[in-house]
């Protein structure tokens, strides 16, 4: 202790990410190594080779019971193992060069192996392209992107995938400890986002000074009001004769904004895809149905060629509301390095000050959540906009953090013969 006593700020970060680099080469053994447990099972028990999951199983049973943790843990394990160590090699040594997190690799395996393995050259490709996505962002972050990638690559259109998939739509009750329960929903994503985002609208106006609850316990009391007709404060009680009387509940008059950025070319009739803030590509119908006809969505439309948003800049402090949209529609979350809160529930701030002869514009507007607006404020973080939409971070250590937008979804179409 007395050696790390001695570190200044710079040695701090470096030794932490020594430590970083060695657990990911730990993590990259561990993965062999559970493939090999897997084999050995295979092996003993000369089990039909193609009931993969039969394996699957009993080695998991035999990880559980010796590193003490569930078998859905285990068997998570495996699975990822496996899928790493024999389908993405050039995934597993970039985690044993510590250039990715275990949870980073794990998603690159999760990205690579969605879609159909039709061209070993494209799926090379796209494990190349996934890893150095997921070595400069968070988990998060890269889920988006790599979504947009395979998009791209994917040999099927979105439309046809979104037909097949939505049969699959449903409700399922799992039962948890302590008198609750888990209630899930696998729903087309504009229907999904959708309802959260006026759950969540809902319950950030109960918000206040005097209110206990978290904004996740009131969105879960607000969903409860929704669907039993309960009372505004989310505790269930009979309903009166007035709101018998009411065709609709009261927070179902609540609307949220969500952004869906559509190609001028989809809304005449084209196939390329438009993206739902938060979410990412969606097929061209429902990108044209939301667009022209979902009061609880703002349309940003997009060049039919570059694919660059259109809108414009201000000459006042105070941001107008096309210019708000075109940066947050850009920014998708706030921009500071790992930070996931979206844009929309972010501030707008300045880069370089008004103050100091910044301008209300395109390229001098950057989201920033309430937490890193304040630790800008307060100067402990300082932010660079080169070029629009580019941010440099720099820590209070000095360290730079380099960040971009992601880019616009790129249209397929081929331009219309004028």
């Amino acid at each position: 202790m007395a050696a790390v006593g001695g570190l200044d700020a710079a040695q701090v970060l470096d030794t932490l990410k020594d430590i970083d680099e060695a657990r990911s080469w730990l993590d990259a053994q561990e993965a062999k190594v559970v493939t090999r447990a897997l084999d050995l099972q295979t092996e003993h028990t000369r089990h039909d080779p193609r009931d993969w999951g039969y394996e699957k199983t009993v080695t998991a049973s035999e990880i559980s019971a010796a590193l003490h943790i569930p078998e859905r843990t285990a068997g998570f394990l495996v699975e990822h193992s496996t899928l790493l160590t024999r389908y993405c090699p050039a995934t597993l040594e970039a985690l044993e060069a510590g250039k990715l997190s275990k949870r980073h690799a794990w998603a690159v395996v999760e990205e690579a192996t969605s879609i159909p393995d039709t061209d070993p050259a494209v799926t090379a490709d796209f494990e190349a392209r996934l890893i150095g996505m997921a070595s400069l962002t968070t988990v998060a972050k890269f889920r988006q992107q790599a979504n947009r990638l395979r998009e791209e690559l994917h040999p099927e259109t979105i439309t046809v995938r979104r037909k097949r998939a939505v049969k699959e739509r449903g409700v399922f009750l799992t039962p948890s400890y302590d008198g609750m329960a888990w209630l899930e929903a696998y729903l087309p994503v504009d229907q999904a986002a959708g309802i959260f985002h006026r759950v969540d609208t809902a319950a950030r106006a109960l918000q206040g000074h005097d209110e206990p609850r978290t904004l996740t316990q009131l969105r879960a009391d607000v969903l409860i009001d929704v669907l039993t007709s309960a009372g505004a404060t989310g505790h269930v009680q009979e309903p009166s004769d007035e709101d018998q009387r009411q065709e609709h509940h009261p927070y179902w008059g609540v609307q949220a904004r969500v952004f869906v950025t559509v190609p001028v070319m989809t809304l005449l009739g084209g196939d390329a895809p438009g993206e739902l803030e938060g979410y990412g590509p969606i097929d061209p119908d429902t990108a044209r149905r939301l667009a022209g006809h979902a009061p609880s969505f703002t349309r940003i439309l997009t060049h039919p060629f570059t694919g660059a948003r259109l809108g414009a800049d201000a000459t006042t402090y105070r941001v107008p509301k096309d210019l708000q949209d075109a940066v947050r529609v850009r920014d998708r979350t706030c921009r500071h390095p790992g930070c996931n809160r979206l844009a929309v529930f972010c501030e707008l701030d300045h880069t370089t000050p008004w103050s100091h002869g910044g301008k209300t514009s395109y390229g001098n507007l950057a989201a920033l959540c309430k937490r890193h607006h304040k630790l800008k404020s307060e100067g402990y973080w300082r932010y660079q906009q080169p070029e629009p939409g580019m941010i440099i971070a720099i820590s209070p250590a000095g360290e730079t953090y380099l960040t971009r937008p992601d880019p616009p979804p790129t249209p397929k179409e081929d331009p219309p013969p004028f």
